[in-house]
């Protein structure tokens, strides 16, 4: 008992010195029209900045535009566009800031009309463990999307959405991915979900019957399952300035309350309304795609699909520890103190965001 409840502990500790996680999904857009491809890709401007050496708080349209070129020359320029077999040519590049997203557009000329491509993304391997880079093609006779990342740097564009690809994305993004604990170098390192996975926890720790804890879990399931649809189908959508404090505050909040354990019969209450705001976070990933009905619906049911094994992932684990230490007067200390580490990691990712830093 003593020992799952230590273990909790040291999760905790680590996790409250960690950041939140980065904007760390980009978006490239193809439009194929005949021997023709147009091409959008956006970025976080922390990632272009690192790519071609710009202090990231002092980046401005100006200073991009000089270096629209050289971001090219590290990004999508670094190996060729492939049109059936041969390599097109590229004309110029533009490039525009939009509030913390950094675009890129350019056009790809190739000798004949285009039936099939093939594109290396070498600048994946200079992204986090956890960057991913949406692909959609148009224009190709049906809307093809691929998804990009250290394991898969090459994409073909010659079907439709796999749906195992929104799969992983959902893992992914829920943190819980054995590559996100692990860095460039191989060494171990605390993934870029680990808020999502502290607000899991959070809801844990203040223990309870199973029939709670899956009440719980049930209710923050169903709140971010409905807040998803509507901002992935364009019903809804809150901005991220808005969405990311709030969800940095949702982490502080549950987990005060399983430190004073004053709500213990409304906490699935709790964990609903707050799962409509995370599911506002969740969509976010999916939102630079623009695609078409029939593919929204499956990319969404396979995200949301990632994110729900990503969260059953981590209550597998957790739950038992949790119940185990509730069984102990040091257990219940210690799942309080690793409760009062998730407060203080929210209030600082909630200052952090509000000051647009984090």
């Amino acid at each position: 008992m003593l020992r799952g409840a230590l273990a909790l502990t040291a999760l905790c500790a680590l996790a409250g010195t960690a950041r939140a996680h980065p904007a760390d999904v980009a978006y490239l857009k193809i439009d194929v029209d005949g021997r023709t491809a147009a091409t959008v890709l956006d970025i976080d401007v922390n990632l272009a900045a690192r790519l071609v050496g710009l202090d990231p708080h002092a980046v401005d349209d100006g200073a991009l535009r000089a270096r629209a070129s050289e971001l090219a020359a590290a990004t999508y320029r670094l190996a060729p566009l492939v049109g059936d077999g041969q390599a097109c040519a590229w004309t110029a590049a533009t490039v525009e800031l939009h509030g913390r997203t950094v675009r890129l557009s350019d056009h790809a000329r190739c000798a004949a009309a285009i039936r099939g491509l093939r594109w290396a993304v070498p600048f994946a391997a200079q992204a986090s463990s956890t960057f991913q880079l949406l692909v959609k093609v148009t224009g190709l006779g049906n809307e093809a999307v691929a998804v990009v990342d250290r394991a898969r740097p090459v994409f073909e564009m010659i079907g439709e959405l796999r749906l195992r690809d929104f799969v992983s994305t959902g893992i992914a993004h829920i943190g819980v991915a054995p590559s996100e604990w692990r860095d460039a170098d191989g060494g171990w390192k605390l993934p870029d979900g680990i808020d999502h996975i502290l607000f899991v926890l959070a809801l844990l720790l203040g223990g309870g019957a199973i029939r709670q804890l899956v009440g719980i879990a049930t209710g923050f399931t169903a709140g971010h399952t409905v807040t998803l649809a509507l901002a992935t189908l364009g019903i809804l959508r809150p901005p991220a300035a808005l969405i990311e404090p709030l969800i940095a505050l949702s982490i502080a909040i549950v987990a005060a309350e399983a430190v004073t354990g004053r709500m213990p019969r409304h906490r699935w209450k709790v964990a609903t309304a707050f799962g409509l705001v995370h599911g506002f976070g969740f969509a976010r990933a999916l939102d630079g795609l623009d695609l078409s009905a029939g593919n929204t619906v499956k990319a969404l049911f396979g995200y949301n699909l990632g994110v729900e094994l990503g969260q059953l992932a981590i209550v597998l684990v957790v739950a038992p520890l949790v119940l185990l230490a509730h069984e102990s007067a040091r257990g219940r200390l210690a799942t309080r103190a690793c409760a009062v580490l998730i407060v203080i990691a929210g209030v600082f990712w909630f200052i952090q965001r509000m000051m647009g830093t984090g």
